[in-house]
């Protein structure tokens, strides 16, 4: 990798604008970052930076030099992770898409499962959705997404389904809704009414449960406030009138502290039947600590549903 690191080298020049900035950043003597240049301006034959009074900067040649030394930095960088993910999953780097409205209830214990058994594996949770994820994961910006199904799937990648338990309404305690006996989606929809951002396939089920509240997705997306920041919605159910459509993980520490009250089931609404997806690559094999985190993620979620679906049984 010794031209990798000239590279680097020249790169460091050309972002710090000065031979002893940029040696010091790289852990180099100025005498070496010197011989690096000349070096290559010999095999070029031709300059490619230049002093002036106040920096040192890239001549012409050096700008078509750099641009290609950092495609080959970057590429190359992306190879060495693919490879070290590939050999083993004690060490390199994941970068994880999760869409936000999964990320405290199935993300966080499946990460905690398997950094049990591999301590030394390095992770970014990245928040992603169903819009992005398929660019996210072509582009190489995520290695892997797990959160709700698109609404149409992409050629470009290879899923695997699950169920997830249904999100719950819920709104702050002392809401004026919590005064009657009972209520309808009528009644509920009188207030502001939100939550994260949701594919058409699960909002079509509330269409298709209450005709008369909404005639298509599109009017209940007129009406429905969608954030992709839980901790903000969160906020808003402690101190607005909103009522919340969320997954009930991320709610529970206020839901336990008394902020937050889960409304009961309503009647005309059918059990809500949502579908979340692992996916990564289709024109490529998955990483194995890729592989690992998808297993976990399924076993987690298999035994989250199964759990849920016996509890309704049983009520």
């Amino acid at each position: 990798m010794i031209e990798l690191r000239r590279f680097e080298q020249l790169i460091t020049l050309a972002d710090t604008g000065n031979y002893r900035r940029a040696a010091d950043k790289l852990g180099i003597t100025h005498g070496a970052l010197s011989q690096t240049v000349a070096r290559l301006e010999r095999e070029c034959g031709t300059a490619l930076f230049e002093r002036r009074k106040r920096a040192t900067v890239p001549t012409a040649y050096g700008e078509t030099f750099l641009q290609a030394a950092r495609e080959a930095v970057a590429v190359i960088s992306q190879a060495n992770r693919e490879i070290s993910l590939m050999q083993n999953l004690e060490t390199g780097r994941l970068n994880v898409g999760i869409d936000p409205v999964l990320s405290e209830g199935l993300l966080a214990p499946a990460l905690g499962v398997l950094l049990e058994s591999y301590p030394m594996l390095q992770f970014t949770a990245l928040p992603r959705n169903w819009r992005s994820m398929v660019d996210d994961l072509v582009a190489d910006r995520i290695d892997i997404f797990i959160g709700l199904a698109p609404d149409r799937q992409s050629d470009r990648c290879d899923y695997t389904e699950f169920q997830l338990i249904p999100p719950v309404f819920a709104c702050r305690a002392g809401h004026e809704i919590l005064e009657r006996a009972s209520f309808t989606m009528e009644d509920l929809i009188q207030f502001p009414f939100g939550g994260g951002d949701v594919p058409d396939w699960l909002l079509m089920q509330f269409v298709d449960a209450f005709p008369d509240q909404f005639s298509s997705v599109q009017s209940l997306q007129g009406m429905f406030l969608t954030t992709h920041d839980l901790g903000l919605m969160r906020q808003l159910l402690c101190s607005t009138n909103i009522i919340g459509l969320v997954p009930l993980p991320v709610i529970l520490s206020e839901v336990s502290a008394g902020r937050v009250v889960v409304l009961p089931e309503i009647e005309a609404l059918p059990m809500l039947n949502i579908t979340g997806v692992v996916a990564t690559r289709e024109d490529r094999p998955a990483s194995p600590a890729a592989e690992k985190l998808s297993r976990i993620v399924l076993d987690l979620a298999k035994l989250g549903y199964t759990n849920y679906a016996r509890r309704k049984q049983s009520i």
